[in-house]
């Protein structure tokens, strides 16, 4: 089963009507966000985080991830954090690690909920996806 994408970057924003000073400051906060995301790929970040990282309100960041991807910014990073999870999954050695820890690894103190929200997006349970290697 191909794991589902993570939302990405719409291709054209939406126009908007701002003077050329906000639309500049937009496109900066935005590149900005995106380098962050890119910094922090390999481990989780929450939005108080990557607000105060971002030198952004959350406001502003809501704005931003609504434009960009589709969803909210707690929705997108959560649904990064599961993709990271479903990779370290993939890579662990199930003689060795559990779903409880690789989930607490990634921010998820509930691993029955985190279970519930992988399976509804990946079709599979995260001990599943332990147990074998994916391509």
């Amino acid at each position: 089963m191909e794991k589902p994408p993570l939302p990405r970057p719409k291709t054209s924003p939406a126009p908007m009507a701002r003077s050329g000073g906000q639309q500049t400051t937009r496109q900066a906060n935005i590149t900005r966000v995106m380098e962050l995301l890119q910094h922090h790929e390999e481990q989780p970040i929450r939005l108080s985080e990557l607000c105060r990282d971002a030198d952004l309100s959350e406001r502003t960041m809501r704005s931003i991830f609504k434009e960009m991807f589709g969803v909210g910014p707690n929705r997108y990073l959560h649904i990064r954090r599961l993709h990271l999870v479903r990779v370290a999954l993939s890579m662990a050695n199930p003689d060795t690690e559990s779903v409880s820890q690789i989930a607490l690894r990634f921010g998820f103190s509930d691993s029955g909920r985190m279970a519930s929200d992988y399976h509804g997006l990946f079709g599979e349970y995260p001990k599943k996806t332990l147990m074998r290697t994916l391509p």
